[in-house]
């Protein structure tokens, strides 16, 4: 491990730097946390999530967990304040933690300071003195949804002095699939249950449901660009200038991954369009005045998946390897990707191959797929209801995972 205690030192500056711009953005960050000082709490159950993602991920599985334990105590912790906020927001009973940075002293005031037998870490987020340090209090460790691509995998080989012995300290990983399982056993983990991916087990929530967005929105065709990364949001505004010569009022959602690039994207739609709203500032109502509204907020992915037509999933059409098709398929919406999605490659194959998804390999054809969506609703209503029978006949992770975790 010392190779990994340099290199953190190392980036130490940059990390920082990182915790300082939280708290700059974010009045309500707690810095000292980060170093692992605060108060004491006390908990059954600890889970960690990266961000806000990981926190909706395993809200499925947190809503059945307390319906068994009524009075358990829950902690909830998390890198980012973003995340954060999705606690509050999503679990307003949990208590809620920053966690420390993987410095040894730092996670070792920080597990001090807290009492609780049994620790989730949601999809692989794995810091090794955290692991360490839990193991040395006798916590047991879980991995909740663990996910494994060929890509990261080959990764931790090249790095197998590191690897090996940080995959072989969690008591249990619970995988997407056999594939992941597989790489994650040849890496030296314990043992490997293959459970599903608890977001299939999502239970929308009813302001999603009732999602009034696309009531107040006029134009004929909405689609979204959801969780876009730098690279991909000229391909989608070039897409869309096209569709708008066969669909004049054609509107484009583009929602950006990460916050800090909303005011990035924004300008960047503004070079392309001459009008161009935000969330953040511009009423629903209005939002059919305009060819592009970016998604300047946050929490809010699935009300903007519920009012597109359709929806583009996106990290995909470049090397980052995609994001989870689950929630657009949940809301019956037909779903298009771009050609890398390694991410999450069994879904998205198999929901490619019932017909629910649209693999788009560049942006011709991503132009060819819109338009004939546009012009053809029918077939985008038949595509959603393949896409939701498959999310549906996948569901069953969390009955699987809790079945063999015994938390008292």
């Amino acid at each position: 491990m010392w190779f990994y205690s340099l290199l953190l030192l190392l980036l130490s500056p940059l990390i920082l730097w990182k915790i300082i711009g939280f708290k700059r953005r974010y009045p309500n960050y707690r810095l000292a946390q980060a170093f692992g000082l605060g108060s004491k709490v006390e908990a059954d159950l600890w889970i960690h999530c990266a961000s806000v993602g990981e926190v909706l991920a395993v809200r499925p599985l947190v809503l059945a967990w307390q319906k068994k334990q009524p009075t358990g105590r829950l902690l909830i912790t998390t890198v980012t304040p973003t995340g954060a906020e999705q606690v509050a927001k999503s679990f307003p009973q949990a208590q809620h933690k920053y966690l420390p940075v993987d410095w040894r002293f730092a996670v070792m005031l920080g597990l001090s300071r807290i009492q609780c037998p049994h620790l989730w870490i949601v999809e692989t987020e794995l810091w090794p003195n955290l692991l360490r340090q839990a193991k040395r209090q006798n916590l047991t460790v879980d991995v909740i949804n663990a996910r494994l691509s060929e890509r990261s995998f080959r990764q931790y080989q090249r790095f197998s002095l590191v690897s090996k012995p940080l995959m072989s300290l969690p008591d249990r990983f619970f995988s997407h699939a056999e594939d992941d399982a597989q790489r994650l056993k040849q890496l030296g983990a314990k043992q490997v249950l293959v459970t599903g991916n608890v977001k299939f087990d999502l239970t929308l929530p009813y302001e999603v449901i009732h999602c009034a967005w696309r009531e107040q929105i006029s134009s004929s065709f909405v689609w979204i660009a959801a969780s876009t990364h730098e690279g991909e949001d000229g391909l989608f505004l070039e897409a869309h200038a096209q569709l708008l010569k066969q669909c004049p009022d054609a509107l484009l959602l583009i929602v950006p991954r990460h916050p800090e690039r909303f005011e990035q994207v924004f300008q960047q739609a503004r070079q392309c369009f001459t009008k161009v709203a935000r969330r953040s500032v511009d009423s629903l109502t209005a939002w059919s005045d305009h060819a592009v509204v970016v998604g300047d907020s946050m929490g809010e992915l699935l009300q903007y998946y519920q009012a597109s037509d359709v929806a583009f999933v996106a990290g995909s059409m470049i090397e980052r390897g995609g994001h989870n098709p689950i929630e657009a398929a949940l809301l019956a919406k037909p779903v298009l990707v771009g050609p890398h999605t390694f991410n999450f490659k069994d879904i998205t194959e198999q929901l490619v191959t019932v017909g629910g998804a649209l693999r788009c390999a560049n942006v011709a054809e991503l132009q060819e797929d819109l338009n004939a969506l546009a012009a053809n609703p029918t077939n985008g209503v038949l595509q959603g209801q393949k896409a939701l029978a498959f999310a549906q006949q996948n569901q069953g992770a969390v009955e699987r995972i809790l079945s063999q975790i015994d938390i008292a």
